[in-house]
């Protein structure tokens, strides 16, 4: 017989559910950058006039795993949003990066 999801989290102890919530809340925050641009309700027409390049130049983007920082910050920005970018060390420290001059 298979298990609901919440008589299953019920069998979990707290400190596992949390774990897990966290875990699934950065699963679903990872998006790629086309769907973060869907998400928001915006073509890449758009974008590409908010940003003053060619909707071609915004495809390139969203299809590439290497994008600069600047060209990512200005992406988000465009969007509305923030980009924030963290290192996270294995004492647990977590560090937000300043890019700014």
């Amino acid at each position: 017989m298979v298990k609901k999801l919440k008589e299953f989290e019920a069998e979990m102890s707290p400190d596992v559910l949390s774990k897990a919530n966290a875990q699934a809340k950065q699963i679903i925050a990872e998006i790629k950058l086309k769907e973060l641009r869907k998400q928001q309700g915006v073509s890449q027409a758009e974008l590409a006039s908010a940003l003053g390049v060619a909707q071609a130049n915004i495809s390139q983007i969203e299809g590439r795993g290497d994008a600069r920082i600047s060209t990512l910050s200005s992406y988000v920005r465009a969007l509305g949003g923030e980009l924030e970018l963290h290192a996270r060390f294995p004492d647990g420290q977590l560090v937000r990066l300043n890019f700014d001059q």
